[in-house]
């Protein structure tokens, strides 16, 4: 019961609705670096902005934007381009 007001409180639906919204950015910018033609270099920052933008939902947040999506990103980008620079 404790968990569920949490989440219902104000603070609990603010960090849910930046949690989506971090979510479905990834989630586009990986369709972007599969569907469209860019560069490595291109696409490496479309993966430093979407740093930026977890660091601005989520201040601090740096190391955990690396463990949760860095590595999802690493793949995108080695899927695409190779595992080399």
């Amino acid at each position: 019961e404790q968990a569920i007001a949490i989440l219902r409180s104000p603070e609990g639906r603010d960090e849910t609705r930046r949690v989506h919204r971090l979510a479905r950015t990834v989630d586009v910018a990986v369709q972007v670096i599969y569907g469209v033609k860019m560069t490595r270099a291109d696409a490496e920052q479309i993966v430093d902005q979407l740093a930026r933008i977890a660091e601005d939902l989520f201040p601090g947040s740096r190391d955990t934007f690396e463990i949760v999506y860095g590595r999802r990103m690493q793949r995108v980008i080695s899927e695409v381009f190779g595992c080399g620079n």
